[in-house]
């Protein structure tokens, strides 16, 4: 007969950490076809130009309303009313939000921002090169700061990527421990309240100084290029912040 088993000294299974994400079929299609058309423009547009000589200013117009209505429905889309979201809480919906606002973002900063760090001198005499027009399609009609980068502007992209770097170290524990894991909740938290005050910065500055270097006399230059297109940054942080606040006040063991 074996003996009886002591319940405070039996091993027990490792608890099942549960998906940051419940499964939706519907979700991640709109991921796809979003983030997906976001990252197939760049090569898209680059042919257009160069492979039919089409003309500047308009394929910026389209290329700017294209990213713009990406970036609002792939971080969006957890909040659209997609048929396999009707069960989910509104806590599964933010989480969701936030985790594609701070993927996409972080992505965007430790690429499309770091590489323009390094080579934006190059990339202001290569404006008729095809490995430019990556940065060229935002320039053309949109920022010119991006064109005659001055130090404090430069400071900016300093702090985005910087902020691009906390936060990934973040979201990799997120994705290691789970939503308990403080540390990553934290570091995400943080890089929200980075991502407020940079971008108001961003705004501010060039109102500030009576739009210099965006071209007011076109509505989708200043609309679409200029606010829209950032606006993600002005909005989705807060939802962060919302997100983690929920986390850091739920009891724990």
């Amino acid at each position: 007969m074996n003996p009886p088993t002591d319940p405070t000294t039996a091993p027990t299974a490792p608890a099942t950490r549960l998906p940051l994400v419940p499964a939706s079929r519907g979700l991640r299609r709109t991921w796809i076809l979003a983030f997906g058309s976001l990252a197939a423009a760049f090569p898209l547009y680059t042919w257009v130009i160069f492979g039919f000589d089409a003309d500047r200013e308009r394929v910026a117009d389209v290329f700017a309303v294209h990213v713009t209505i990406a970036y609002f429905v792939g971080i969006f889309a957890a909040a659209l009313p997609l048929p396999s979201l009707r069960s989910w809480t509104p806590a599964q919906r933010l989480q969701a939000v936030v985790l594609a606002f701070v993927t996409c973002s972080y992505l965007t900063h430790l690429s499309w921002e770091l590489a323009w760090l390094v080579l934006h001198e190059r990339i202001a005499e290569a404006r008729d090169s095809v490995w430019a027009y990556t940065w060229w399609a935002y320039i053309d009609g949109g920022d010119l700061r991006y064109f005659h980068a001055e130090n404090h502007f430069l400071m900016i992209e300093v702090l985005s990527v910087a902020n691009g770097l906390i936060g990934i170290t973040g979201l990799v524990l997120l994705h290691r421990r789970g939503t308990g894991d403080l540390r990553a909740v934290l570091l995400i938290m943080s890089t929200a309240v980075t991502h407020t005050v940079l971008t108001w910065y961003y705004y501010g500055t060039e109102i500030l100084s009576g739009f210099a270097s965006v071209n007011t006399a076109s509505a989708l230059d200043v609309g679409v290029k200029f606010i829209l297109l950032n606006s993600p940054w002005l909005i989705a942080p807060w939802l962060v912040l919302a997100w983690g606040y929920r986390l850091l006040a739920a009891p724990r063991r």
